[in-house]
């Protein structure tokens, strides 16, 4: 007799109240034995146990060993009576007592399997389903009654809105008793693409579920996308959550010899083939525990049976491996696609599972469940990492949509001005605080925001349906935020004090610091959507009043007459009495590079104030404040002084000489005469704002070719050289650079006719000369430097910029800000790396290494802007207009010392003017601010009303790495208490304020918000 093989396996049972191990043995016997015994002997051990008869050939017998939990030498020995047939001496290794979680989720996606609006139906049936399984087990062990993660916050919110009453307070009695888990976020949102507000708002939809209805929040996850913004680990933090699990496709990159780079370094932060965790840290300091659940690589075992043939060898294989912990996580779903109704069957197994065995020991889980367990015994062996996750295919993807994008882009910054004007409004001027409205519009940005763009097979009537879908949460969200902007803004001109009659003209500042620039103003506004019901006063005093329609609070928003502007005008600044230069534009070409130029040119036919805007430089815009200027008619058109001289190919002003070559349409030269610097890199291998097209099958570039360049606008405050030309993928398109000569900036603005060729990528090259350049850009909640402030190995061929990029060396520097297209690219032009999971065919260079720190040589941007190579869920062909606007400016210092806040923030956040008409007594002085920061390095990022109706929020963003105490003052409000609260507006302090402003401390790259509870309005 022979022993072949003896298998510890990973199985114990409880047996004479002690905990025993499997041991599998097989023999190889030349002959049949009866009443065969085994001897098991070593430290602690020495046991007889009956193997009964043995028959001729191999054969295979288990026995139970008890728990040994120390490494041992043990001897097994085969004994016919006293007759010894085989040994065998083995080396053990005690085995883990395995708790195996099985989380349940759907994946949710908005799309992809079906219509969106169908979706959210589906997933409320299957809420429906949960309650009815929670219910099916209440008396069930605890770890096995059916469990469920509620992977985003969407699905509940719908399924609250349209069930009875009765079915969501069942619902959510399952969610406190811990059987149901919602998690923090919106959804499986494309993090880096989110506004800063957004971000943090992203969390309250589940926090008011919270507040509603009693249950806890502390986990957040987020799947499906290979990138994760630093700045939500920050926000987690800030709002109280513990954990987060993003579940990262590994499978994106490939497997085999077809893998290509991983999303990260696998040595410096985990293996992508199994699960495992680290503390991830904020900018701030703070840190979430983050676990990586290898999202695709769901468990999804069919029976108890089907369960005990595969487990062990998943088991062994984690081991294998080199993972640690004896507790692990797998996710189970319904069936492998996504938005997957919930199955009974895997609380089934771990019932029948658990009946059977101690250990491995399924549970039937929740993040919170798993994590608590996790972190309690695992918590302190765990690494802290930091830094940014640079996502590789969705900030690229959705650009697939350039134009949708952009509009989503800029209702981020929207919103945030509508907020602060709102709140206001409602303080000093009787406006009714339209919270439903501002939910909804955070609603579309966000469904916008989410991953998915459309269907597994991107082609079609239900892509088409799905993408028509998908692209009205941008309209809408613009709509909304619009038409909040307006109201608001209208209602405090209202208030305002205008002593003389004429026409005048306000400008909000929605920004926390006084700003001195040039604006466009145009004669004739948009109208916001909603035309609210107003009573009319009569004419005749004998009439009674008239049921009218008003775009504004209780009026009609007023566009001043054209004749005014026909004849000599005077634009007086009211609050210094004095005329100020001013340059009025007429819009000549529908293709112009500006906002609805053609529909501006068309409508002008009509109505010619709308081809008309009057510019002027602003000084002093109070901070989160407005000023109003006069219109005055005089005898003779005022003339102003300027040293702008323009040649046939170049324009000088005191700031800057810029020399173009007419014929070819190249940007020469970009002298700044300040600092003695060229901006422009002549040696780059692109022209500087020239429009590049590459084919992603060959990699080949065809920049585009200017067909005629001239000089379109010429005055005392800007000059504009306009291009047309045309290109591969474009067959026209407008460029226009404008140099401003009172105010440090240039900008290059294009309208692009996008053809029907696909497989397209589509750039701006921003070849700047900054020798020894050190790169920084604001991403959402975080300011990075590229290759440093990421974790080790992430995606360096693109980011995703917020409102600004900076190049800079020791001397000097560049702030560069785009308003439209998010994606940029460092250094130079990267072949690119959306994985194989979605681009279509495979670009040259694709699997190329990442940069290393100290790898970025070149002071080039390359701007993004467009990308259709998909072979699932994006666009491959998206025809229509691109508008593109971009600024740059160039200043002494770093990044700090040229304030690239202010003028990314700036840009993208033009003031918003307001025309009215007549003398009228008001309240409010003719300039003057709402709110009032003594901190530079600190912004406010929103103020709003408070989320249960208590007061107002301040909510502070620290821009520069320091710990900053600031102080707020409020000129026209009385505070009477004041709170710090965490981002999702629940009080952790009192602090102390007096009737006027608040003070708080904003740690270093933090985010701080404070609640005010305000007792009256004086103004």
């Amino acid at each position: 007799m022979q022993i072949i093989s003896i298998d510890p396996t990973v199985f114990f049972v409880y047996g004479d109240n002690a905990l025993r191990q499997l041991v599998r043995l097989t023999f190889a016997s030349e002959s049949a034995h009866e009443d065969l015994v085994l001897r098991v002997t070593g430290q602690g051990i020495d046991e007889m146990m009956p193997l009964g008869a043995v028959p001729q050939g191999t054969v295979e017998r288990e026995i139970y060993l008890p728990d040994l939990y120390q490494p041992l030498e043990i001897w097994f020995g085969v004994y016919a009576g006293r007759r010894l047939l085989a040994e065998q001496t083995l080396n053990w290794q005690p085995q883990k007592h395995w708790e195996v979680h099985l989380v349940h989720y759907s994946h949710h996606d908005m799309g992809y399997t079906d219509l969106l609006s169908k979706v959210v139906r589906q997933h409320a049936v299957y809420l429906e389903q949960v309650v009815a399984y929670c219910e099916e087990t209440q008396a069930w062990p605890d770890d096995v009654k059916f469990r469920y993660l509620i992977e985003q916050a969407w699905s509940v919110l719908h399924f609250v809105e349209t069930r009875p009453p009765e079915i969501v307070e069942r619902f959510m009695h399952f969610a406190r008793q811990g059987q149901i888990e919602i998690t923090a976020l919106f959804g499986n949102q494309t993090l880096e693409l989110c506004g800063h507000e957004e971000l943090i708002r992203l969390l309250y939809p589940a926090f008011r579920l919270k507040r509603d209805y009693g249950i806890e929040i502390v986990s957040a996850e987020h799947n499906d996308i290979p990138g994760i913004a630093w700045g939500l680990a920050g926000v987690l933090t800030g709002a109280g959550i513990r954990y987060f699990s993003p579940g990262i496709p590994a499978w994106y990159f490939g497997t085999g010899e077809e893998r290509v780079h991983p999303m990260w370094d696998e040595e410096a932060v985990l293996p992508m083939v199994r699960p495992g965790a680290f503390w991830w840290e904020g900018t701030d300091g703070s840190r979430v525990l983050f676990w990586h659940d290898m999202h695709g690589r769901d468990w999804h075992p069919t029976s108890y049976a089907h369960a005990l043939r595969e487990l062990p060898d998943m088991l062994r294989t984690l081991d294998s491996t080199g993972y640690e912990p004896d507790v692990v996580s797998y996710t189970v779903r319904g069936a492998t696609p996504d938005n997957t109704p919930p199955l009974l069957r895997y609380a089934d197994i771990a019932k029948a599972w658990n009946e059977r065995w101690a250990y491995p020991k399924l549970i039937s889980s929740t993040n919170r469940i798993f994590l608590d367990t996790f972190s309690a015994q695992w918590g302190h062996t765990l690494n802290t990492l930091r830094g940014d996750i640079p996502g590789t295919d969705y900030g690229v993807a959705a650009i697939s949509t350039p134009q949708e994008t952009a509009i989503n882009r800029n209702s981020h910054d929207w919103l945030l001005t509508a907020e602060k004007l709102m709140s206001m409004a409602a303080l000093i001027a009787d406006y009714d605080y339209p919270q439903s409205e501002i939910n909804e519009a955070y609603h579309e940005i966000f469904c916008f925001d989410c991953h998915c763009w459309g269907m597994s097979q991107p082609g079609g009537p239900a892509q088409d349906a799905n993408w028509a879908e998908k692209g009205t949460f941008a309209y809408r969200g613009a709509a909304l935020a619009h038409n909040l902007m307006v109201k608001a803004s209208n209602r405090i001109a209202d208030v305002i004090h205008y002593p003389d009659e004429g026409t005048h003209l306000i400008l909000f500042n929605s920004l926390s610091w006084e700003r001195n620039e040039i604006v466009r103003v145009p004669l004739r506004m948009w109208q916001p959507h909603g035309k609210s019901l107003y009573w009319r006063p009569p004419q005749q005093a004998e009439d009674g009043p008239t049921l009218a329609f008003g775009s504004a609070v209780g009026r009609a928003i007023f566009d001043p007459p054209l004749a005014l502007f026909e004849n000599p005008f005077q634009l007086i600044d009211i609050e210094k009495g004095e005329s100020i230069p001013y340059q009025l534009v007429n819009l000549v070409d529908a293709q112009a590079a500006s906002p609805w130029a053609a529909e501006r040119f068309a409508l002008g036919k009509i109505d010619p104030r709308y081809l008309y805007e009057v510019a002027f430089q602003v000084e002093h815009l109070p901070a989160m404040g407005y000023k109003s200027y006069r219109i005055v008619p005089c005898r003779e058109w005022p003339q102003f002084e300027s040293s702008v001289t323009v040649g046939q190919e170049y324009i000088d002003n005191a700031l800057f000489r810029v020399e173009f070559d007419a014929q070819t349409g190249q940007i020469l030269s970009i002298y700044d005469k300040e600092l003695g610097e060229e901006l422009v890199d002549a040696n780059a291998p692109h022209g500087f704002a020239q429009l590049l097209s590459r084919q992603c099958e060959t990699g080949e570039i065809e920049p585009g070719r200017t067909t005629h360049m001239y000089i379109s606008e010429h005055g005392p405050l800007y000059t504009t050289l306009r291009s047309k030309g045309e290109g591969l993928g474009c067959p026209q398109w407008t460029q226009e650079m404008i140099l401003y000569h009172t105010e440090k900036r240039i900008d290059v603005n294009a309208r692009i006719l996008r053809d029907s060729i696909p497989m397209l990528e589509m750039f701006y090259a921003f070849p700047f000369r900054v020798p020894s350049p050190q790169f920084r850009f604001e991403a959402v909640d975080a300011i990075i430097e590229p290759l440093q402030d990421q974790l080790p190995g992430t995606n360096s061929d693109y980011y995703a910029v917020q409102h600004w990029a900076e190049i800079h060396n020791d001397g000097w520097g560049i702030t560069w800000t785009s308003r439209d297209a998010p994606m940029v690219e460092f250094g130079g032009l990267w072949p690119g790396y959306v994985s194989s999971a979605h681009h279509g065919v495979t670009p040259p260079g694709y699997g190329h290494p990442f940069l290393q720190p100290g790898e970025l040589q070149q002071s080039h941007l390359y701007s993004l802007f467009m990308h259709n190579n998909f072979r699932t869920n994006f666009i491959n062909v998206h025809t229509g207009e691109i508008l593109l606007r971009y600024s740059f400016t160039s200043h002494e210092g770093d990044w700090r010392a040229g304030r690239a806040r202010n003028f990314g923030w700036g840009v993208s956040n033009p003031p918003l003017p307001v025309w009215m008409s007549g003398a009228k007594a008001g309240s409010l002085p003719p300039a003057t601010s709402f709110c009032q920061i003594d901190a530079a390095n600190v912004m406010l990022l929103t103020f709003k009303r408070a989320e249960d109706g208590r007061g107002y929020i301040l909510r502070f963003i620290e821009t520069e790495g320091r710990d900053t105490e600031v102080n707020v003052e409020f000129p026209f409000l009385s505070i009477s208490e004041a709170y710090e609260s965490n981002l999702v507006e629940e009080d952790q302090s009192r602090i102390s304020c007096n009737s006027r402003s608040v003070t708080t401390r904003v740690p270093p790259s933090g985010i701080r918000t404070v609640r005010v509870i305000i007792d009256i309005r004086e103004h």
